[in-house]
């Protein structure tokens, strides 16, 4: 079975980030499942980046606690 590759982005409460999909895909940008404490987001094109409000480049990787 083939497992896409991924990073993981821990936020913190309060914290918003920008999900930028890049290429091509079929259909929406994005799938997303919503758990509890939880939100997944699978881009559908070759390349996506995660940012913050300001542009900057988003630490992937778990966090210390707020």
């Amino acid at each position: 079975m083939a497992r896409a590759a991924g990073q993981d982005y821990w936020l913190k409460p309060g914290e918003s980030v920008y999900v930028t999909s890049y290429g091509a895909w079929d259909g929406h940008p994005f799938e997303t499942m919503h758990e509890t404490d939880c939100l997944t987001v699978w881009a559908m094109s070759w390349f996506a980046t995660v940012s913050d409000r300001d542009g900057n480049e988003f630490p992937p990787g778990r966090r210390e606690p707020a």
